[in-house]
């Protein structure tokens, strides 16, 4: 390998402090350190240590929320646990901050979030009833002018924050769906949990990248980057905000699908008996 020098946990917090400013009061972290994790000194417990980097620059001064998702869990076994549920995809930083405390978990079955510092108590007086739209911690987080953070995985790939703007402006390919069931807090039950998420086809594969809109905010230079040798970017919600609204008003949202022609075959032939299945599943699991 040469003089190549592997990335240690100085190099690690040098690179947050470059896309944190002292000006932001919050900060989302989507993060993937498998895409990275070859080229890092301290391998054993990766997640603990980056984690612990994080809060010491965020403080409790200021708000960290991490994305805890469990839709997979949770739409297999219609149970969510506030402290065990959680899908293999959100990658070691979630799982280690789950395991913390002093983390508040939003009590969403299918996208819930872990909040450390300043604002819990404000986000836990939300009325939480959405995945992505007005009643969601997403528009909480954009009324903050939230700094969003990308560790190790693009834009287009881990950040769900830009399922807002496909809820906001109500694409054609999805449709909202009411999912119900359990919820408990260490295999104890707490009480029944409900979600409202615009959702995607379950009859087709939805195939999408949001490349294009990406490929937009770049040319703006919106995005801060920590640095060279792995992904670490952040933008603030208001510039993700103008280009995004801009985007799906000028009905460009169509660019994020690659496979348009089944999409449209499904909205026109499928979508209304999709929707009308999904209705009646959900009403019998409600009787139970």
């Amino acid at each position: 390998m040469g003089d190549y020098k592997l990335i240690d946990e100085e190099e690690i917090y040098i690179s947050f402090k470059k896309v944190i400013k002292p000006s932001d009061t919050t900060i989302v972290l989507y993060s993937g350190i498998w895409s990275f994790i070859n080229k890092i000194s301290f391998r054993k417990k990766i997640g603990k240590k980056i984690l612990d980097i994080v809060e010491d620059i965020v403080t409790p001064d200021r708000t960290l929320i991490i994305p805890s998702f469990s839709s997979e869990v949770f739409t297999r076994e219609l149970k969510f646990d506030l402290k065990l549920s959680l899908d293999n995809k959100n990658g070691l930083i979630s799982k280690e901050a789950l395991k913390r405390k002093y983390y508040y978990r939003t009590p969403q079955p299918l996208h819930s979030y872990l909040i450390f510092g300043k604002k819990i108590n404000e986000i836990k007086k939300l009325k939480l009833e959405t995945s992505w739209g007005k009643t969601s911690i997403l528009e909480w987080i954009k009324k903050n002018n939230s700094r969003i953070c990308v560790l190790g995985i693009p834009w287009n790939k881990g950040c769900s924050y830009l399922h807002r703007f496909e809820e906001k402006f109500k694409v054609p390919w999805r449709y909202f769906k009411k999912f119900k069931g359990k919820m408990y807090r260490n295999k104890n039950f707490i009480s029944y949990c409900t979600e409202n998420k615009f959702s995607s086809p379950t009859k087709i594969i939805l195939n999408y990248d949001y490349k294009p809109l990406i490929n937009l905010m770049k040319k703006k230079k919106i995005f801060l980057k920590g640095n060279s040798k792995f992904i670490l970017e952040s933008a603030k919600t208001k510039e993700i905000d103008i280009i995004a609204n801009h985007f799906f008003k000028k009905k460009l949202s169509w660019k994020i699908i690659k496979n348009k022609s089944e999409v449209k075959n499904w909205i026109i032939k499928l979508k209304k008996r999709e929707i009308k299945e999904n209705y009646l599943f959900w009403f019998s699991v409600l009787s139970l």
